[in-house]
């Protein structure tokens, strides 16, 4: 009987960790990927009609 009780600690013990790294790894907002900074700030400025001054 006692081992029941054992697994199922286990198994939560488990279970936390895993959704520990899974939040660790998929942060809300992040963006997933290869992720070109300079073309994306290029994109929103352009969008906004404004210029990046700091490449004159």
């Amino acid at each position: 009987m006692e081992w029941i009780i054992v697994g199922i600690a286990a198994l939560l013990i488990l279970a936390l960790v895993c959704l520990l790294i899974w939040k660790a790894k998929h942060r809300p907002g992040s963006v997933h990927g290869d992720f070109r900074f300079d073309s994306h700030k290029t994109g929103e400025l352009s969008k906004r009609g404004l210029f990046d001054k700091t490449k004159w």
